[in-house]
């Protein structure tokens, strides 16, 4: 189902000079996931559509984060000592409104996830809003016989009801556990207590969800983090909220935070993340750029999904 995605902009892919190549030139705007087995291939999926956090009541503009992190990753090397260069990146294109509604947009986001699953390959969501973590994970559920375990890394929960089955960005990991049930596992990691509901923690505490504060895991993020990689699990699927970092670092988000983890934190995650084999799907969730400033969000998630790559092709 993938050629129903929307074809990325070639404006977006930067390209470098013969000295001094950039991800732009390597990235492929293709659906061929026919030589995935290797384990280098990565697959490329925009969550273009901003509607559910506007039904959570958040500031809208999410819709414009897939094109913004493809424009800040292609102007990133494949590193000084070519750490990507066995790396195979293509990119399938975006989901977007035109699908229909959030349901038929998350729809196509899976198909499209779980067929280049199936063929072999890590699938990299570029977010939108969070909601679409329910498609990737959903498709990694699909893609394999046992049980999921996930890692969010992110300020809030989110873990809402859905009232009158309005899917909204604060909703993804409840969708999950009620269609998935002990299938599907979840720590959450970065939580700040201001911006959760007594209620919401209380279903996640019920429903089997680890919960690690900001609080708890300051200073110590990187530990923190491998420890979650170490549930059990056929596979595993990362979810990066850049709402958890820290607003000055973190402007471009429906909701930022003015504490939070910082740069380096989010870094490290997500190339513990690409270290670990069981890791098949990671979401860059959240970048909202017409609230940004310098394109400092945009930047700060093409970098972490750039540690991701790193830490994928050393495994």
């Amino acid at each position: 189902m993938a050629p129903t995605l929307k074809p990325a902009d070639p404006a977006l892919f930067y390209r470098g000079t013969p000295d001094d190549s950039r991800l732009g030139e390597r990235i492929e705007r293709s659906a061929d996931l026919r030589q995935a087995r290797d384990g280098t291939t990565v697959a490329l999926i925009g969550y273009a559509d901003d509607r559910a956090v506007v039904n959570g009541r958040g500031r809208p503009g999410a819709a414009l984060g897939p094109a913004e992190l493809r424009r800040f990753l292609s102007r990133l090397t494949p590193g000084d000592h070519g750490q990507l260069d066995r790396l195979v990146l293509r990119d399938l294109g975006d989901a977007t409104p035109v699908l229909g509604g959030v349901e038929q947009v998350h729809a196509a986001i899976e198909e499209a996830a779980l067929a280049a699953l199936t063929a072999g390959a890590c699938v990299v969501l570029l977010g939108g809003g969070h909601d679409g973590a329910y498609a990737s994970h959903s498709a990694l559920l699909r893609a394999v016989n046992g049980p999921v375990a996930a890692v969010n890394v992110d300020a809030h929960l989110d873990v809402r009801p859905m009232p009158d089955g309005l899917i909204t960005s604060g909703s993804p990991f409840r969708r999950l556990a009620e269609r998935w049930a002990e299938r599907y596992a979840l720590t959450e990691l970065g939580v700040q207590p201001q911006h959760n509901a007594r209620a919401h923690r209380e279903w996640a505490a019920a429903r089997g969800f680890a919960v690690l504060t900001l609080d708890e895991v300051r200073g110590r993020v990187p530990k923190a983090f491998a420890e979650a990689l170490r549930m059990p699990g056929e596979a595993l699927a990362i979810s990066l909220d850049l709402d958890a970092v820290e607003a000055a670092t973190a402007p471009g988000v429906s909701a930022p935070c003015p504490d939070g983890l910082t740069a380096a934190d989010l870094y490290a995650c997500a190339r513990l993340a690409g270290q670990e084999p069981r890791v098949r799907v990671l979401d860059v969730m959240e970048l909202s750029p017409p609230l940004d400033a310098d394109g400092r969000t945009a930047r700060l998630g093409a970098a972490a999904i750039w540690h991701f790559l790193a830490g994928l092709a050393a495994r």
